[in-house]
C-alpha cells in the first residue's frame, strides 16, 4: 500500500504533526510545531485555513464551543480560530525543564485532553512529562518522559495506547473510561530499530503507527503483531488519523526539520501531508471538554 498527495499544492510543514478529524464540522487539521501554525482543509485538501499561533504549537483539538484546545509551547490553551488567534490559558504545567514544549496530544472518548512534553534542545533528555486534563484540572500521568508522542484507546475504551518516542516503546495501560484513569502500565510494542510518533487506532482495534525516519505508516494487530505497512513519500512521518464521511481515509502528516538539503532534494514532498483509503474505518474524534 502507498499514500498519496493530499493536495499537492499545500505548503510544506517544517513540523507536521497532529493530524485530526472534526467529524461534526468535515474538517482536517494538522498543525505546524515550529511554524506556529495551525492548517485546516476539508476532505479533499481544499478549502484551506491557516491559523497562526502566539507560540510553537504541539497539537490542537476541536472543543464542542466552536474552538479548540491545544497544547502550545509552555501549557493547554483555548483558542478561537477566527482571523488572529485568540489563546486563553487553561493551566501551564511547571516544567522541570526551561527548554520543554508540548508534542503530541488527543481527547479520550468522554473529552479529557491528554498531551506530553519533550525537551525541544536535548531530545535524549528525561525532563517530559505525560498529562490528562479534564473538568477537575490537570493531572500528571508519568514523568521521566524523554519525548511524548502518540496516543489512542481500543474501541471498547478499556485499554490506553502511549508511545514515548525515545525509549521507542509503545506504552499499554488498563483505562478506566469513567474517571479517565491509566494504570497497570507495561510495554506493548518495543520497536528496536524503528522511531515511533503518533497512532491512530481503526474500529476492529489495529493500531496504525507513523515511524519517524521510516517513510512508512506500519499497522499492528491489538496484540502488538506486525501485519502491513503504508509507503509514504517522505522520511519524517509523524502522526496519523482516520477521517472523511466514512472515516475510511487514513491521513497522514510528514515534516522536512532535519533534512539537510541534499535529503530535501531526495525527498521533495517532505512535510505534505499524505492520504490512503482503506477498508477498515477508524473511530470518530471526540471534542474537547474542559
Amino acid at each position: 500500500m502507498k499514500a498519496e498527495l493530499l493536495n499537492p499544492e499545500l505548503t510544506a510543514s517544517e513540523l507536521g504533526e497532529g493530524v485530526n478529524w472534526d467529524t461534526r464540522g468535515k474538517r482536517l487539521y494538522w498543525v505546524d510545531i515550529m511554524g506556529q501554525m495551525i492548517h485546516s482543509t476539508d476532505a479533499e485538501g481544499q478549502q484551506y485555513a491557516g491559523y497562526k499561533t502566539p507560540s510553537m504549537i504541539g497539537f490542537m483539538a476541536i472543543d464542542d464551543q466552536g474552538g479548540c484546545v491545544a497544547g502550545l509551547r509552555d501549557g493547554f490553551y483555548k483558542l478561537k480560530l477566527a482571523g488572529d488567534v485568540q489563546a486563553q490559558p487553561i493551566v501551564r504545567p511547571i516544567f522541570v525543564d526551561a527548554d520543554n514544549r508540548f508534542n503530541d496530544g488527543k481527547c479520550d472518548r468522554r473529552g479529557r485532553v491528554w498531551g506530553g512534553t519533550m525537551n525541544h534542545v536535548d531530545h535524549k533528555k528525561t525532563s517530559g512529562a505525560f498529562y490528562r486534563l479534564d473538568e477537575r484540572g490537570l493531572h500528571t500521568q508519568e514523568e521521566g518522559v524523554i519525548i511524548s508522542n502518540g496516543i489512542g484507546w481500543s474501541p471498547d475504551n478499556k485499554l490506553m495506547y502511549y508511545i514515548d518516542t525515545g525509549t521507542g516503546t509503545m506504552w499499554l495501560y488498563d483505562y478506566d473510561i469513567d474517571t479517565g484513569t491509566a494504570t497497570n502500565r507495561r510495554p506493548h510494542i518495543v520497536f528496536n530499530d524503528k522511531r515511533p510518533d503518533g497512532m491512530c487506532v481503526d474500529s476492529q482495534g489495529r493500531l496504525f503507527v507513523a515511524l519517524w525516519g521510516g517513510w512508512a505508516v506500519d499497522i499492528y494487530s491489538p496484540k502488538g503483531e506486525l501485519v502491513d505497512s503504508i509507503a509514504v513519500d517522505a522520511p519524517q512521518v509523524s502522526c496519523c488519523c482516520f477521517g472523511g464521511d466514512d472515516l475510511k481515509t487514513l491521513y497522514i502528516s510528514t515534516a522536512y526539520v532535519g533534512l539537510s538539503d541534499e535529503k530535501r532534494v531526495a525527498a521533495p514532498h517532505a512535510g505534505k501531508t499524505f492520504r490512503i483509503q482503506m477498508d477498515i474505518p477508524g473511530l470518530p474524534e471526540t471534542p474537547a471538554k474542559v
